[in-house]
């Protein structure tokens, strides 16, 4: 099936072929040093989170694959999705991908370029096994990464179940995960 359309002097046509269909709700990305985009979404049929691979922005590069990253039965229904990226000069270390179990536990998985993929109740690395719980129905989740430390800091914010009016923040910087609320 095609599709016509007229701008200015110019004929376009679109084709259904050509778009990579995605039933997902929320969403995160990183770009990678090479240019190549990550993408990371809950999928609205199953609830798992699906990584897609794209070799560059969507105006140059392609689709390649896509699988799922974290089973449906181990992700909240409708969870916020937040990645952050790991990189020393242009080579990419890690990949964390960050969101709430059905118990709204704050959760991760994450991809190493020495150990592969990690994540899931065995995960001794993950903040999944600190417990941090999030409160049941936020959307608020971000992640962000910096390698300006060796070893490189990880930061996750949330609205914790413990302190519900303020938002808190996991934080690794290379011995572990804390916890902190935002304070004056």
């Amino acid at each position: 099936m095609s599709l016509t359309y007229l701008f200015g002097a110019f004929a376009n046509t679109l084709t259904t072929d050509a778009v990579v269909p995605v039933s997902g709700t929320n969403m995160g990305s990183i770009q990678l040093p090479n240019g190549d985009t990550r993408l990371y979404y809950q999928d609205q049929h199953n609830g798992s989170i699906i990584e897609m691979v794209i070799s560059n922005a969507f105006t140059i590069g392609v689709f390649e694959e896509s699988a799922v990253l974290v089973p449906a039965s181990q992700v909240r229904s409708n969870s916020p999705v937040a990645v952050s990226l790991v990189a020393d000069g242009d080579t990419f270390i890690q990949v964390h991908t960050f969101f709430f179990s059905p118990e709204n536990v704050l959760s991760q998985y994450y991809w190493d370029d020495v150990l592969g993929i990690q994540g899931g109740a065995n995960c001794l690395t993950c903040v999944t096994n600190k417990g941090f719980v999030g409160v049941a129905g936020s959307q608020m989740l971000y992640a962000m990464a910096s390698s300006a430390t060796s070893p490189p800091t990880l930061r996750v914010g949330f609205v914790s179940a413990g302190a519900p009016n303020t938002i808190s923040e996991a934080v690794n910087t290379g011995s572990g995960w804390s916890v902190a609320s935002l304070s004056t």
